[in-house]
């Protein structure tokens, strides 16, 4: 373990992370296997609309403040080097360390460098990994697995950065028979070469990072940057940008996100549903009722409650409907019970 700074940072344990797996034989992979990161971020979940739900019909989010709030200032950093012999040793820790605080510098998330303890809020990293070389028939594969925290002093600071992410990745090289044991190389037969374990590790690292930063970017981001996120085929980049425009109430998009109601990912619907129903736009009622067919009993679970949030003549016609003729007693009773519950909220509402 390392820690840099005034003194010795006092994180909670963090589990450790296992060897990784050995394997018999080693299937031809791609130069970095797509990472696996388990995000602490307010998730995009299936049918995001539901966070929305219990609000009351007519309230609007907030005003969004023009000015971000102050970054906290990047502090100390630790490191829990878990590999076992001889890897562990082939991992560099002042480089890993030292790159580590680059690429968080360089991210947009923190302002100059702050001691821990001090009057301002202050950031600390700690960094867990492991990784090895795996080799067998002439093949070869450098895996890692990394595990990255970060939290802000005081943890209420107005601009606090907290996140704790995992992931893993590998390379595979081609594999140099090792001397047998007791012998000498050869003079003429040139050296063994691995791939650089601390290089892995750190590109992994990085990868998470710029997750995160981008999706903070989007969040101080300007609608036209939005937009070209809304548009973009951008994964977990676009539900983000999506849930961000409901969340600011930015109508202009609402066009694209009627159109998003028919993307053929599942998660950009249900984004595009959740920012839809967040701004309670009601042009969404009539796209959702001629676009979902009546058999999909799954997506008719989904948008019933979706469109009694929304509410109006034409969604309350909907479920009437739906409660009168469906041929799925379940459904049928959904939609009564969401009728209900929208006739009963706009009642309360004096409309």
């Amino acid at each position: 373990m390392r820690a840099t700074g005034s003194r010795l940072l006092v994180f909670p344990t963090l589990p450790t992370l296992p060897t990784l797996p050995t394997l018999p034989t080693l299937p031809t992979l791609p130069t970095l296997l797509t990472l696996l990161t388990l995000p602490t971020f307010p998730t995009l979940a299936t049918f995001a609309a539901l966070a929305v739900v219990a609000a009351p019909a007519c309230k609007r989010a907030a005003p969004r403040p023009q000015t971000p709030p102050p970054k906290p200032g990047l502090g100390s950093i630790t490191l829990d080097n878990l590999a076992l012999p001889p890897d562990k040793g082939r991992l560099d820790e002042v480089r890993i360390e030292a790159e580590l605080r680059r690429i968080l510098g360089a991210s947009g998330m923190f302002a100059a460098a702050a001691a821990d303890g001090g009057a301002a809020p202050s950031a600390r990293a700690r960094l867990a990994f492991t990784a090895e070389c795996l080799e067998a028939g002439g093949k070869g594969e450098a895996r890692a697995r990394v595990r990255l925290r970060v939290d802000t002093r005081p943890s209420d600071a107005p601009g606090a950065v907290a996140f704790d992410l995992e992931a893993q990745g590998a390379e595979p090289y081609a594999a140099t028979p090792a001397p047998a044991k007791g012998r000498a190389p050869a003079a003429d037969e040139p050296p063994r070469k691995l791939p650089s374990l601390t290089a892995l590790v750190m590109r992994i690292t990085g990868d998470l990072i710029e997750g995160v930063a981008s999706r903070q970017r989007l969040q101080e981001g300007s609608p036209s940057a939005l937009h070209a996120a809304l548009i973009a085929d951008g994964g977990e980049l676009r539900e983000e940008a999506i849930r961000i425009v409901g969340e600011r109430q930015l109508r202009d998009e609402v066009p694209t996100l009627l159109k998003l109601l028919s993307a053929d990912e599942e998660p950009i619907r249900d984004a595009a549903l959740g920012a839809l129903i967040a701004m309670r736009d009601r042009r969404a009622v009539r796209e959702l009722t001629q676009s979902r067919s009546l058999r999909d009993r799954r997506e008719m679970r989904k948008i019933i409650e979706a469109i009694s949030v929304i509410g109006g003549q034409e969604a309350d016609e909907y479920l009437s409907f739906v409660a009168a003729t469906h041929d799925d007693d379940e459904i049928r009773a959904a939609a009564a019970a969401a009728r209900a519950r929208m006739q009963k909220r706009e009642a309360e509402a004096g409309r």
